[in-house]
């Protein structure tokens, strides 16, 4: 893949392009020409000539341009194969929750969202925000958001080469307008969704627990539990925690405790914005009171015994990333406090971010569990990509260390939360996590331009 290149732009009626004049005299030794333009998903037949003044340039013709529906101002990846100029990436990133204005257009994820194109800037992809309302179908165009020096605007751009997944929650990924855009853009050809929807926490388990390289990693887990089978686990535990399959953020997680020589049941969970205790003379009472329409769509976890810091649990949230190559990476790790009382270390929760040298240093841990929590993070990653219907390109992890030093998979998420770059030492790896997005957006972008049936996973 070449570098990404500056675009001039000539006024001309013709749909030209102006190629660097080495590239052409190249072009004429082989007698072949490319005689089609494409951006995104916009496609034109144009007439190639060398640049005028022999300059190792590309200039396009402002009818082009307008007909490509270019973004100008910025750098683009061209690309020749199959007798085609490809210019791109074009990625559109697909989301809810609009404003409608241009000063916010996204609400209070506009800052997360203008990290990401800044980034996809830089590295000369063309990348917008778009939802199920911006489309015209009929014109084949998006009219996306994008951010640049100026601030936000909204610009009338080509469908996307690729289309990365960001919607907000699971309620909108199930709007009947939200699978109409699904299913339509599913037939384009030349088109590729990375992301796709949000994990289900008990098929995640299911697949993870059917290789045998990381199911050690994995805590002893039932789905839709019988009371018996939470009695049991208590029993072996001492703690289970119960957490809805397809739940996020930490939201309708509760933990239930039975100490040995204690005759109640306790259980810990969150309502109203508090972290709240309750006692219960049976586990009977207890499910009964906090799960009132049942245990179906939900599952059990034995609770781990995790490293603490003050007598508050740690756990970790870790980033992983596909890059330029399409391999795994590991982009972010943080540590997260819990807070007083609270059933996890989710920040809504009263939870505190610290960082991994934080734990290191004032718990006197070695440096060594850094390494088993990448390790252990790249081959979850590895084999959730492998096994996953579509491309995923990035995941979420929340794991744990015991006291023993094993390393424990709570939960992976498909739409990771950025919460953790809040600390301001981690702004190094909010910026690497964007940037990632966009290296693999260009390793997929060549993939499909070389016309590989089988991207790499």
């Amino acid at each position: 893949m070449l570098n990404p290149q500056s675009i001039s732009v000539v006024e001309e009626k013709e749909d030209v392009i102006y190629t660097p004049f080495s590239l052409f005299q190249q072009w004429v030794m082989n007698r072949s020409f490319p005689s089609k333009v494409m951006y995104g998903q916009r496609e034109v037949t144009v007439t190639i000539q060398p640049h005028p003044d022999r300059k190792e340039q590309y200039m396009l013709s402002t009818t082009l341009c307008n007909k490509l529906k270019l973004l100008k101002d910025q750098q683009h990846h061209i690309y020749e194969s199959n007798g085609t100029l490809h210019i791109g990436p074009v990625v559109g990133i697909f989301t809810a929750g609009f404003t409608g204005g241009t000063y916010k257009p996204i609400g209070e994820r506009s800052s997360m969202f203008a990290k990401l194109l800044s980034e996809a800037m830089q590295l000369g992809v063309t990348a917008y925000v778009f939802g199920t309302h911006h489309i015209d179908w009929n014109e084949k165009k998006i009219n996306g958001y994008i951010f640049d020096k100026s601030g936000w605007s909204q610009h009338p751009l080509p469908f996307p080469t690729l289309v990365y997944d960001r919607l907000p929650n699971r309620r909108i990924e199930r709007l009947p307008a939200t699978t109409e855009t699904k299913m339509k853009f599913e037939q384009e050809t030349n088109m590729l969704w990375f992301n796709p929807g949000f994990f289900d926490k008990w098929s995640v388990h299911e697949l993870l627990y059917d290789n045998k390289h990381v199911r050690n990693y994995l805590p002893d887990t039932l789905n839709s539990p019988e009371a018996s089978q939470i009695e049991e686990m208590l029993h072996r535990y001492k703690n289970v925690y119960v957490k809805p399959t397809n739940g996020s953020l930490g939201i309708g997680i509760q933990q239930i405790i039975k100490r040995r020589k204690d005759p109640f049941y306790y259980c810990k969970f969150r309502t109203n914005g508090q972290n709240r205790l309750r006692r219960y003379t049976s586990l009977k009472r207890l499910l009964r009171q906090q799960f009132s329409k049942g245990l179906e769509g939900y599952m059990a976890q034995r609770g781990i015994h995790l490293l603490s810091c003050n007598g508050k649990p740690i756990d970790f949230r870790v980033h992983t990333n596909r890059n330029r190559d399409g391999d795994w990476e590991v982009s972010a790790i943080a540590a997260k406090l819990a807070g007083t009382g609270s059933v996890t270390t989710h920040v809504t929760s009263g939870g505190k971010i610290l960082t991994l040298q934080d734990i290191v240093n004032e718990m006197g841990k070695s440096k060594s569990i850094t390494q088993d929590i990448k390790i252990a993070a790249l081959k979850l990653s590895d084999s959730l990509s492998e096994k996953m219907e579509g491309v995923i390109g990035e995941i979420g992890f929340d794991l744990g260390i015991d006291h023993e030093g094993a390393v424990w998979l709570f939960e992976a998420n498909a739409k990771p939360g950025r919460g953790i770059f809040s600390h301001p030492n981690l702004s190094a790896s909010d910026k690497r996590t964007s940037r990632l997005l966009f290296e693999f957006s260009i390793y997929l972008y060549e993939q499909l331009i070389k016309r590989q049936v089988a991207v790499k996973r």
